[in-house]
């Protein structure tokens, strides 16, 4: 990882692993989870990162990303397995090619969420590459009529048979 991409100072480093978890706010499940995956990583220093923690490694070992609900970072399947254990689901990385990951206890969907974190950085997809799968537009609620009236009924004059005005007085006969 290059770091002077990270834009690395004393302010964007965490003093602990603790620390680090409390920041993100990690639930209980991955915090034991993640201490115990740590302890079994030489960690030189850990750093805020946009999506999650940035593990450096002391050996020389690709970084490590902890993102919510997975990390991201291991060399190999073995590696995999020897930092999480063979009980944790694990997966190739999309976003690092050649990368191996593992899910998380709480959360733990990470290829599909790796998927759509890396759809939502490339965009939308443009109409012209996009396959012609357009969803009806929904069609605006019909507006609500106001109450009719009642109509009222021109009431027809019982003497000469004429229409009378709506007040019911006839202006024929008075």
């Amino acid at each position: 990882m290059d770091l002077s991409a990270t834009n690395e100072s004393p302010l964007n480093r965490y003093g602990s692993l603790e620390e680090a978890l409390v920041h993100r706010r990690a639930p209980v499940p991955n915090r034991v989870f993640l201490r115990t995956m740590m302890s079994r990583i030489p960690v030189e220093r850990l750093l805020r990162a946009d999506g999650g923690i940035t593990v450096v490694r002391s050996d020389g070992g690709p970084d490590i990303q902890v993102r919510q609900g997975y990390s991201v970072g291991f060399p190999s399947e073995e590696d995999a397995i020897a930092a999480a254990g063979s009980e944790a689901p694990r997966w190739r990385s999309s976003r690092r090619p050649g990368m191996w990951a593992v899910d998380h206890p709480l959360h733990g969907r990470g290829s599909i969420i790796e998927a759509e974190e890396l759809a939502a950085e490339r965009g939308p997809v443009k109409a012209s590459r996009a396959k012609a799968t357009r969803a009806a537009k929904p069609k605006a609620e019909p507006k609500a009529k106001p109450a009719a009236q009642q109509e009222r009924v021109q009431p027809v004059c019982p003497n000469c048979f004429m229409m009378m005005a709506l007040s019911g007085v006839c202006g024929n006969c008075s």
